[in-house]
């Protein structure tokens, strides 16, 4: 289950911006998972505001990891309150869509069989609060 403290606000060499669960650090590199990368929208009234999507494409489930090394980290930050309220939100919207890959559609059925997990449940899991 996912600790509040564990997840942490990235700003990469690229401007990047990333939100993850922080799994361990080592003096070159930091291992992530449930990575969403914040995007940055202006309406046409000049309003701002940002969106989440995955980091990096078909790694969306939290037994997929990530390693970032710190040559390429800029800053490192805890999110602010409403960021991580925004993100737990994310990821759930995001299980719920895996769920309905992996339930109800054949292929996501085939695969949950040949794999023996359910990336879905795992990412629900990873999503609830806990204090």
């Amino acid at each position: 289950m996912m600790m509040s403290s564990s997840v942490k606000h990235l700003k990469l060499v690229t401007g990047e911006e990333v939100i993850c669960e922080v799994l361990d650090e080592t003096a070159g590199s930091i291992i992530v998972n449930n990575a969403m990368s914040l995007m940055q929208n202006t309406l046409k009234t000049g309003e701002k505001f940002f969106t989440f999507k995955t980091y990096m494409v078909y790694q969306d489930t939290p037994t997929n990891v990530i390693v970032i090394f710190t040559d390429k980290l800029m800053s490192l930050a805890v999110p602010a309150e409403e960021m991580l309220q925004q993100y737990k939100t994310a990821l759930k919207e995001m299980a719920n869509y895996l769920e309905y890959l992996w339930d109800d559609t054949e292929m996501g059925a085939q695969l949950k069989e040949q794999m023996g997990v359910d990336p879905a449940s795992l990412l629900m899991e990873a999503s609830k609060k806990e204090k």
